[in-house]
Order: C-alpha cells, then structure tokens, then sequence
C-alpha cells in the first residue's frame, strides 16, 4: 500500500492507497513507530431503523474503482479542490 502521511500530523496520520482485485481504494491510515504503515478499521452502521453498529470491524476506505476510474476520480476531485471546472457530462457524484 502507498502512504501519504499529513503533515504536521501529531499521530502521523495519512491516506493509504490501495490495490485488493483490481479495485483501488482510499484508506485510512497511520504510520506506526516502527514504519509499518497501519489501516484504520470501523464498525459501520448496520441497515435498518435503530439498527447498531456491526459485529465485523471493516478497513476505513472509499472505493474508488479500477485502475482508469480510480485516476479519473483524483483528477475530478482535484479539479474541484483548485477551483476548476468539470468537464460537459462529466458528473460528480456527491
């Protein structure tokens, strides 16, 4: 997985980027003391009202998709960090 740590994070906090079956996603992540970079895990909402949090704990991600998603996905997001526009039919989804 490549890290990308914040800067002047005080627990050396990050983003991982990650490959699992051709699907890339974001994860969160820290750097340990001893270099080894760790994923952050949750225990998401389980459906339904009133429903509690899951048994299971999940890596912390958003899935970004395959290789050529995934690279027009950051540039989209990108392009709306510095201001820029979308291109025509070029939908952002949130």
């Amino acid at each position: 997985m490549d890290y990308f740590g914040y800067e002047n994070s005080e627990y050396n906090d990050g983003i991982g980027l990650e490959e699992y079956n051709g699907t890339y996603s974001l994860v969160s992540s820290r750097m340990g003391n001893d270099g080894k970079v760790y994923m952050r895990w949750c225990y998401p909402q389980g459906a339904g009202k009133g429903a509690g949090p899951v048994a299971k704990a999940i890596p912390w991600k958003i899935r970004l998709g395959s290789r050529d998603e995934a690279i027009k996905m950051i540039n989209r997001i990108s392009a709306a960090l510095n201001g820029g526009q979308v291109a025509d039919g070029d939908d952002i989804p949130f």
